[in-house]
């Protein structure tokens, strides 16, 4: 009578166990919400395209520019014109810096809007 006792017990704990791992499955990242707090990937993808255009605009042979063009250089502040606080802009960046499969696809999209702006010869 004990041992069927024991049996059943041993029987109920394994159950509940095994029901324990199985159901504690991981969420994949590309469904995990992105929180209130972070930027979302469109508004992401937005300021590092400015971001890196005003990288490459500081590279500009200041000589060969004239008037307000010149002007237009130096007053460039891609968070600024996006309407985003710069703690925000850093605290996304640290979410996305730990969700690499989605920050790999926010740079493949920011890289695919350079490139259509290269091939343009002009920005939007």
């Amino acid at each position: 009578m004990l041992t069927l006792h024991l049996m059943r017990t041993n029987l109920i704990k394994l159950f509940i166990l095994s029901f324990f791992l199985f159901s504690c499955k991981p969420v994949k990242e590309e469904d995990e919400v992105v929180p209130e707090t972070v930027l979302s990937e469109e508004q992401l993808i937005q300021v590092l395209t400015d971001i890196y255009l005003a990288e490459g605009a500081s590279g500009i042979n200041v000589k060969a520019v004239t008037g307000e063009k010149f002007d237009s250089a130096y007053i460039f502040n891609p968070l600024k014109d996006n309407h985003i606080e710069r703690s925000k802009f850093d605290s996304s960046m640290v979410y996305y810096t730990r969700h690499p499969k989605k920050l790999k696809i926010i740079y493949d999209k920011v890289l695919d809007k350079l490139s259509v702006i290269q091939a343009k010869g002009k920005l939007e």
